[in-house]
């Protein structure tokens, strides 16, 4: 049969698109199945066929719920894949939400894309649909935290709580005498909601550990302080405070500090619409599951209908009422995904409200290169959107503090935690400079040997 192998199929040399693939002991498993986002090079990835037949694939493993780790399952399964998806049940119950989702949005841009003729392709094809997504969602299969399970013959997983989002997870592989960890996300061990990562296990012979924060340290001032000080002023000038933000998780922490704001005094109860029905009911899975994280149950209980939400939220479903929003003359903060500005409701709330001085556009996390939303940071005048060119005039800042990966000393300490040091690290899930930066500092303070491989690259274990 040969020494085993892993393939990186995505997040090698990029940040999204996470997907490795393990053949060892005569069977294929695959952990993650994401999307590519950001530049349309990577996008186009997200097209391309596999390298392996679908259908001999014998297990798929996903670390956690976000897309960029799970968003191409339903065309895996389209293109044959027949076997379990393997994943925790708080993230079993997330992609119930969000996996249609996706499909919705693909569908809905690709419709949206042959009204306006703004596509190159006639006629613009989602890459899935909502009933490809809900055909995907069959063949997963909850496995508790700390819990070792045969995924396919020969080859055995355990899932461990990474601290990232709710049900995230970095998982443990074992076969041949071999053991290798998948890090998924890593979220840090100082955050208001998620309870820090599991250390390490002892004996582990490889670990692929994401690198998103490359070099560098996350410490910044107080999130409220960076909200107050940037939408206060618009507010009371009369504008709308545009929030591009990831439904699972990131909205929820907004909604937080908005709260604790308006409760203070320090911001006007202005209204704060969620435009997000998938943010709505990420929020009523983190109070299932709310030994997961370390929010206090007096705040997870502050409304029957929306327990974490600011005073004035008003919850947006049907898209009549989004297309509302658009006319809303303010002052008001608007929350939709996503976080990046590459797709999604989000995009409709940028294209009307970034001509307007007035306005603000606030980063609320990581933005990857060749998204809107990395070039609104790095200082565009004009945004492409819908074949067009948008004026930027609306104020653009960011905020610190919000993500939920943790920052490059948290992954120290995290790869530290290992009772025994790893033969070999994998650095993955980052971009050029991100994965030099981590390189540099797993070797001048580990003195862990390490390897940054390609897009397709395949190593021998």
């Amino acid at each position: 049969m040969g020494r085993p192998t892993l393939q990186f199929l995505g997040a090698a040399q990029s940040v999204t698109g996470s997907k490795f693939l393990l053949r060892a002991a005569g069977h294929e498993v695959l952990v993650d199945c994401g999307l590519f986002q950001g530049k349309k090079k990577l996008r186009r990835r997200n097209w391309t066929d596999l390298p392996m037949d679908p259908a001999k694939v014998d297990a798929v493993l996903l670390t956690h719920a976000h897309i960029d780790h799970t968003g191409s399952l339903p065309r895996l399964l389209r293109q044959g894949y027949r076997g379990k998806v393997f994943c925790t049940p708080a993230t079993q119950e997330l992609l119930e939400v969000m996996l249609p989702d996706s499909g919705r949005i693909q569908e809905n841009d690709a419709e949206y894309a042959n009204k306006k003729g703004s596509s190159r392709h006639r006629p613009a094809l989602p890459l899935y649909t909502e009933a490809d997504a809900l055909a995907a969602l069959r063949h997963l299969e909850p496995v508790g935290y700390r819990k070792e399970v045969e995924v396919a013959p020969g080859i055995r997983a355990t899932f461990h709580p990474s601290g990232h989002i709710l049900g995230a997870a970095f998982i443990e592989l074992a076969f041949d005498g071999r053991r290798v960890v998948f890090s998924g996300d890593i979220g840090s061990y100082d955050r208001i909601v998620m309870d820090g990562p599991d250390d390490l296990p002892p004996n582990v012979d490889y670990v692929l550990t994401e690198s998103t924060y490359g070099g560098r340290s996350q410490a910044s001032p107080s999130v409220q302080d960076q909200l107050r000080d940037h939408i206060k002023p618009v507010l009371e000038n009369g504008g709308i405070v545009i929030i591009p933000a990831f439904a699972i998780g990131r909205t929820t922490l907004l909604l937080y500090h908005l709260h604790q704001l308006q409760v203070r005094g320090e911001i006007a109860d202005v209204p704060v619409y969620v435009d997000s029905p998938m943010a709505t009911d990420a929020v009523t899975i983190y109070c299932k599951y709310g030994d997961e994280h370390n929010l206090k149950v007096d705040l997870l209980r502050s409304s029957e209908d929306c327990p974490i939400r600011a005073r004035t939220t008003h919850l947006v479903r049907k898209s009549s009422e989004s297309r509302k929003l658009n006319r809303h003359p303010g002052p008001a903060v608007i929350i939709s995904s996503s976080g990046m500005i590459t797709g999604g409701r989000v995009l409709h709330h940028v294209k009307h409200h970034a001509p307007n001085a007035k306005n603000l556009i606030l980063l609320a996390g990581y933005q990857a290169y060749g998204t809107r939303g990395r070039r609104l940071l790095e200082g565009a005048k004009t945004i492409r959107m819908y074949g067009r060119d948008v004026p930027v005039r609306a104020k653009v800042a960011s905020i610190r503090g919000l993500s939920a990966h943790g920052d490059c000393d948290d992954m120290i300490a995290w790869l530290k935690s290992a009772p025994t040091p790893p033969k070999k690290t994998f650095l993955v899930h980052g971009e050029a400079d991100a994965l030099q930066e981590m390189g540099a500092r797993v070797s001048r303070e580990l003195g862990y040997a390490h390897h940054t491989p390609d897009y397709m690259e395949t190593v021998e274990l």
